[in-house]
Order: structure tokens, then sequence, then C-alpha cells
């Protein structure tokens, strides 16, 4: 058969059958594929994922306020969180944090006065009952359920005054450590 009459019966082929050419022509072979992702839960600290080991800022501070030199009386502060650190995280994520001894640890978390003439002692806990202390560097886990988009440490201090405590400012400061 030369070229010509392949092209003659090609021809006549659909023009006798052209509901078969046309449902040969339409049929195209199929298949499928898988579309996927992970998404892991964890905390995001202003907005995104920290280093590992980086530094976040001043989460906060602790205030016992202000009484005389003299006083006796024992105070208490909660963290008040910073405006400049933000920590949110997955609801339910499993987030711990370990907190350091401060910068005048000496069997216990101190503070120093400004000037450098004394020391008050000073206990922090992780309940607002001030049932459960937190020692150096021990994990204590932080509830994320409660408030995911704006996580609270728990942190909470009590500072009992001696008496005779130099007049001026005390102040430490201590290195939180987060994990999840």
């Amino acid at each position: 058969m030369n070229g010509a009459s392949r092209s003659v019966i090609a021809g006549l082929a659909s023009a006798l059958l052209p509901g078969l050419w046309i449902a040969s022509a339409s049929a195209a072979p199929t298949s499928t594929f898988q579309v996927s992702a992970t998404v892991s839960e964890g905390c995001l600290v202003d907005g995104a994922r920290p280093a590992e080991g980086a530094s976040l800022g001043m989460l906060g501070w602790l205030d016992f306020g202000v009484d005389s030199a003299l006083s006796t009386a024992t105070h208490t502060a909660s963290l008040v969180a910073g405006q400049s650190v933000t920590l949110n995280c997955t609801p339910g994520v499993a987030l711990s944090m370990w907190v350091d001894g401060g910068q005048h640890y000496d069997d216990q978390r101190r503070m120093r006065h400004a000037d450098g003439s004394g020391l008050l002692g000073y206990s922090l806990f992780s309940d607002a009952a001030m049932q459960q202390p937190i020692a150096v560097n021990q994990e204590v886990p932080v509830n994320t359920a409660a408030s995911p988009e704006n996580v609270q440490l728990p942190l909470y201090a009590r500072l009992s005054l001696p008496g005779d405590a130099s007049a001026g400012s005390y102040h430490d400061t201590l290195v939180v450590t987060l994990q999840w």
C-alpha cells in the first residue's frame, strides 16, 4: 500500500465512522497523585519561630513595690508581661520553662542593692497561691490550652523584708528558657 492509498482509507474511515474517531480522540489516559502537608505544633515568639538558643529580649518584670527599710512585711508579685515579647502556641502544645538562679544566687535567688551594699532574698513559685516553689533550672510545665494566643508564664514571687534593709533600689535579672 502506498502513501496515497493510506490517506484515502484514513479519510474514508473518518467519514464513515465519525463517532468512533471522536470517541477514540477524546479518551485520554488518567492517573492520580497525592498532595500532603504536615503541620507541627509549636510556638511563635513575636510572630516568628525563634532560632535555637536565641535571646527573646525582656519578657517582663516582677515588682514587689515600695516599702520602708524598717519593714518586715512580706510582698508578692506576679510576672507582668512586657509589651515587647508575645508568645503564641498551638493549643495544648507541651511547653516547659526553666528559670536560672539570677545574677546573685547563693543558696537562694537574691536582688542586689543598686550601690552593691546589700542583698534581699526572694522566692519564685509556679502558682498564685505560692505553694509550688520553682527551684533553680527546674522544669515547669506551662499551660497553653487556656490562652494559646497570649501565653502567660506561671511566674510568681515572694519577698520577706528583714526590717534592716538598706534604703534604695534592689535588682536581679533572671534567664527563662522555653522548650516545646
